[in-house]
């Protein structure tokens, strides 16, 4: 396993990545929490992979909400991009030391140097549930890209806004929360919006209009995935569903070792134990 810290080669993933968020075709970014969900993603064909904070906090044990030891989400960080030949980039929820800026710019350099080409920065406390000052956030924002540039990465910093769930008032005033916020972070320098949680895709129209960077929705239940496509949305992720998946099938299997004799769920004809096994050094 490779865990030398190559800038010239990062950055060409990294250019890579921030092309594909300007591409004519939708960029669907699949979550891993480790190692094996990021090859099974990468074999299957993604251009670029996505991690997940839930996903990766309950696979070593932790709570979601920035409860996971920040030096424990670097390693599987590193971990991932060492499995995975294509663009990574890293969910590090709001940045783990609050306003303390001297730590979460060692982080975010540790993030880096762990082979993420990307960054999504939340702007709610994960404690009081909260959106964050805005300047504060701002400078979050900027010191991420900074940081990058020093590095020779020009890391892509998808700044995502939880004003949608947040901000006070009725739906307008929530959208207008949503954008005001979305301009300020453009401002800092963020190269795209993620804002999750969204039900209604007019809401996501309306976002989509009055947003110029490169938007990220959250999938849900409520949304019309080929409505997306026609909207132009740049980016859609799938958050800790996957791993909820995996666990639904997990479960369903531990029903079948308990309650019976057929075990059929357990017998697969792909991925194959030669063929995981050959995607691994």
């Amino acid at each position: 396993m490779n865990t030398t810290f190559n800038a010239e080669k990062q950055n060409a993933l990294a250019e890579r990545f921030h092309a594909l968020h300007h591409a004519e075709t939708m960029l669907v970014l699949p979550n891993a929490w480790d190692c094996l969900s990021a090859k099974i993603f990468e074999e299957s064909g993604f251009p670029a992979i996505a991690t997940t904070s839930s996903g990766i906090s309950w696979s070593v044990g932790y709570k979601d909400g920035e409860h996971i030891p920040p030096e424990l989400m670097l390693e599987v960080i590193r971990r991932i991009t060492n499995a995975v030949s294509i663009p990574v980039t890293a969910d590090i929820e709001a940045g783990y030391f609050g306003n303390d800026f001297e730590r979460y710019g060692k982080f975010i350099s540790d993030v880096i140097e762990a082979g993420a080409v990307g960054v999504n920065i939340e702007d709610a406390d994960a404690k009081t549930k909260t959106l964050n000052d805005l300047d504060k956030q701002k400078s979050k924002i900027t010191l991420a890209k900074n940081i990058g540039k020093e590095k020779g990465v020009r890391l892509f910093v998808n700044a995502r806004t939880d004003a949608y769930e947040r901000a006070p008032g009725e739906l307008k005033n929530k959208i207008h929360a949503c954008i005001e916020r979305a301009d300020a972070y453009q401002r800092a320098g963020a190269d795209g919006i993620f804002i999750p949680f969204i039900l209604e895709m007019e809401t996501i129209a309306e976002l989509k209009k009055a947003i110029s960077l490169p938007l990220n929705i959250l999938v849900n239940e409520k949304l019309d995935i080929g409505e997306l496509r026609k909207l132009h949305v740049n980016r859609v992720t799938v958050g800790g569903k996957p791993i909820v998946a995996a666990m639904s099938l997990l479960k369903k299997i531990s029903g079948e070792l308990q309650s019976g004799n057929n075990w059929q769920s357990l017998f697969v004809k792909e991925p194959t134990y030669l063929e995981i096994n050959s995607w691994f050094q």
